[in-house]
């Protein structure tokens, strides 16, 4: 594995590309003390299979942009994919030989959490609770559950944006990834496209109504405050 960069927000830009040399070529983002690395991308394992329409939108979108703009996030010592399966997928099958990764130790940090929908970040309010443990097991045994069974929820909402050029990616022969793929009609893709939306709407919802609470729980205290502030000079 090459290093790529540390973000650490001890050093200045300049000092952080010229002390990790392959790092001029891609963008830091933010404070966030981050380190990713270019990984051989046969070395990565999913855990779970991938949707074909999906991938060739996400291919469409990276040809166009020309760069990776996000690295993915695996487990550092099983290296399993946990976020960015379909990103590793589109490169594999562009012929691309690496892929800027996120390391994190999925099996002993607390704030990993796994849920099964995106609001699943905020609440719980599933009856099955799939593990970490579950999760490595399916990508080291190849045994990979179905598309978007899990959403893993980081210490971070994104990781950092980073626009990494295709061409420092190595480019070789095209791969199949049909095998990581489920077997699935294009109209049985458009519905699972349609309900990855109806998931995202379902985040929105649920982020309105609690800034609404927020609001009145904030009326309501500084009605209290108000309250106080007369009684105390009446």
């Amino acid at each position: 594995m090459e290093n790529l960069w540390t973000t650490n927000p001890k050093k200045s830009r300049s000092q952080q590309l010229s002390q990790e040399g392959r790092s001029a070529q891609c963008k830091l983002a933010g404070n966030l003390h981050f380190k990713i690395v270019f990984v051989p991308i046969e070395q990565l394992k999913p855990h779970e299979k991938g949707s074909p329409l999906y991938l060739e939108l996400l291919k469409n979108e990276i040809l166009k942009d020309g760069v990776l703009k996000y690295p993915i996030i695996a487990d550092e010592k099983s290296l399993v994919i946990l976020d960015g399966m379909h990103r590793w997928l589109a490169l594999q099958s562009l012929g691309y030989e690496k892929i800027p990764v996120l390391f994190v130790n999925a099996l002993e940090n607390p704030k990993i959490r796994i849920g099964s929908r995106r609001v699943h970040r905020y609440i719980d309010n599933s009856n099955k609770h799939i593990t970490a443990k579950e999760v490595i097991s399916a990508g080291l045994s190849g045994s990979l559950m179905p598309p978007r069974t899990t959403r893993h929820f980081f210490p971070f909402l994104k990781p950092p944006r980073i626009d990494c050029p295709l061409d420092s990616l190595g480019k070789s022969v095209p791969k199949d990834v049909s095998k990581y793929l489920v077997e699935a009609s294009s109209e049985e893709c458009r519905k699972v496209i349609k309900s990855w939306l109806e998931e995202i709407s379902e985040e929105l919802d649920f982020l309105k109504k609690r800034i609404e609470e927020v609001e009145k729980e904030k009326e309501e205290f500084l009605a209290r405050i108000k309250n106080l502030n007369n009684n105390n000079f009446s």
